[in-house]
């Protein structure tokens, strides 16, 4: 009892010490701040912090308050960016920085926990039933809320079976699953007719989707179909030069997507004059469409190629670095976002459509059932409307495996 107290103090401590931290953040990129704001804030921030480590009931390692402060720097900046402390670089190094892994699960971290952006289509994560919006409460037994962003990732590319702990929306009770790493890869499109309608999902940008696009877009209009929906919930990352390939395949000209940033060479992509196919279009989205997918929509959307429909997106089109501190340390931070075609920048708002589909009465309706299938077995509205929209209907099976 006596150790967990310590431990309960100790994290007080540190968040102490991280506030005064986030006070300085504020003074470092607030716009228009001056150099005697971000002097004065580091004489407030060096009183509090000799002030604590002198004075606290307990004695505490400076190290220890000051990896605290630091951490809590990278959360005021995103959730995506994150401190390694010196003593963790070890084990950093054999961490391989990719959004994909064995198990499928594209996750970032919310609350303390790791948060399910989005399970990769086909994936063991995605057949055992786990879903976007998902809290990951523990892996192999430990609690995500103790593991940095990039534990919680390197643990999940383990050899071995992986033992999670699941907590649902909606649902109190946890779920025990066991994942097994397995290759799912490539990731392929799925395509259908509903009513006449063209219908492509793309679940992932990795090498190759580009290629399977165009062949689905030629195959429709070998097909004589002039109405087109893309449906991009569900894809969650993958290479970006992908997602603008396949965008401009869908584009005569415009601005694609650019890339921008306080310390990089910005770049841009313009469409070219050829398309693949030239009939009216619509794009399906949701939270779980984040990276190439929000370049994707945002550039047929911002273009006037064709209508955004669904719910608001992640909000994640960015750029990282990791960099490695005289300390012995380092950051991962982000250093350039992508843009929409009128040089916005997708940041963590998202991008909005243009036909918002109201799902508070679904989502209230699973709360209630507390069902843990949630996603598979609901009425799809967003298809529904995106139909309605084209003047077609969805087919009664349809609905059914909706």
């Amino acid at each position: 009892m006596v150790a967990m107290m310590t431990k309960k103090k100790i994290a007080f401590l540190s968040i102490s010490v991280a506030l005064m931290i986030l006070l300085l953040t504020g003074a470092l990129f607030g716009q228009g701040a001056q150099k005697s704001s971000v002097y004065r804030y580091l004489s407030i921030f060096s009183e509090v912090f000799d002030l604590v480590r002198n004075n606290y009931v307990e004695q505490v390692s400076s190290d220890q308050l000051m990896d605290g402060a630091f951490t809590g720097v990278t959360d005021a900046i995103d959730e995506f960016s994150y401190y390694v402390p010196p003593s963790q670089m070890s084990a950093y190094k054999s961490f391989v920085d990719v959004e994909d892994n064995g198990v499928g699960l594209v996750v970032t971290k919310r609350f303390g926990y790791a948060y399910v952006v989005a399970p990769i289509a086909g994936s063991p994560a995605d057949k055992a039933g786990i879903e976007r919006g998902d809290f990951i409460e523990k892996v192999n037994g430990q609690p995500t809320t103790k593991m940095a962003f990039w534990q919680i990732r390197n643990a999940l590319r383990a050899n071995g079976p992986v033992k999670l702990q699941v907590l649902r929306g909606g649902n109190t009770k946890r779920e025990e699953l066991t994942l097994q790493s397995a290759s799912f890869h490539p990731v392929a499109l799925q395509t259908n007719t509903i009513s006449g309608v063209g219908y492509i999902r793309v679940p992932y940008w990795e090498k190759g989707t580009a290629t399977q696009f165009r062949a689905a877009l030629d195959d429709a209009r070998k097909r004589n179909v002039r109405k087109l929906i893309v449906d991009l919930r569900g894809n969650a990352g993958g290479l970006m030069d992908e997602a603008i390939t396949a965008a401009d395949d869908l584009l005569t000209s415009g601005l694609i997507t650019s890339l921008e940033g306080r310390k990089i060479e910005p770049k841009q992509w313009q469409a070219d004059r050829n398309t693949s196919f030239d009939g009216e279009v619509e794009v399906l989205a949701d939270v779980s469409t984040a990276g190439g997918g929000e370049v994707f929509a945002s550039a047929i959307r911002g273009n006037n190629r064709g209508k955004l429909i669904g719910i608001t997106t992640y909000g994640k089109a960015i750029v990282q670095k990791f960099v490695t501190l005289p300390s012995g340390g380092g950051v991962q931070m982000t250093v350039a976002h992508y843009t929409t075609p009128d040089l916005k920048p997708i940041t963590d708002a998202g991008i909005r459509p243009d036909v918002v589909v109201d799902l508070t009465a679904q989502a209230l309706d699973e709360g209630a059932t507390k069902g843990t299938k949630r996603h598979k077995d609901e009425e799809d509205l967003i298809l529904k409307k995106a139909l309605q929209m084209f003047g077609a209907q969805e087919p009664a099976a349809q609905k059914k495996a909706a």
